[in-house]
């Protein structure tokens, strides 16, 4: 089950769903994702928070953007921002290759200025989680979004693929 902020940041979405009618599940939860200093543990959602932190806009957004932007990623990204989403994509490929746990791990971090700031974490596999999610909400805020890569379907992706040593 994956969770995502609503634009108003105060509920999550279940996107996944495991019960016999694929319903949405609503789940009500406090957010510091879009309130200056405040700080945030919830696993996740890091990266959802960082997004909005950074760009403005509710992580949905992105969900299922391009050929990289939410779940999985195949074919070849169709523009900056997709290519945020597969840098990303590398980043936590490189994190679980060091054992971290990208999914589960939780860190603390505040929405400064626009920018999702974690440097008090000792935790290295934190540490890294943070820059990976920071990393990619900065570059989607820099990244036009397209309208029409909106609810991109994977077949018009591809095969072809681009490689992360490309980073």
């Amino acid at each position: 089950m994956l969770l995502v902020p609503e634009s108003n940041a105060t509920h999550f979405v279940s996107l996944r769903s495991n019960n016999s009618n694929n319903r949405a599940d609503t789940v009500t939860v406090a957010s510091a994702a879009t309130r200056r200093s405040q700080r945030t543990k919830r696993g996740l959602l890091e990266l959802a928070g960082a997004i909005k932190c950074s760009t403005g806009r509710s992580a949905l957004a992105y969900m299922i953007y391009g050929c990289y932007c939410g779940l999985g990623g195949q074919g070849w990204p169709k523009d900056r921002a997709d290519w945020c989403c597969h840098r990303h994509d590398c980043c936590y490929g490189d994190a679980e290759r060091l054992g971290c746990y990208t999914k589960l791990s939780q860190y603390r971090w505040t929405c400064e200025d626009k920018t999702a700031e974690c440097d008090d974490l000792k935790d290295q596999c934190e540490k890294l989680l943070c820059k990976c999610d920071r990393d990619a909400a900065k570059c989607l805020r820099k990244a036009p979004f397209i309208r029409k890569y909106a609810l991109w379907p994977d077949f018009l992706c591809g095969h072809d693929h681009p490689t992360c040593n490309i980073y």
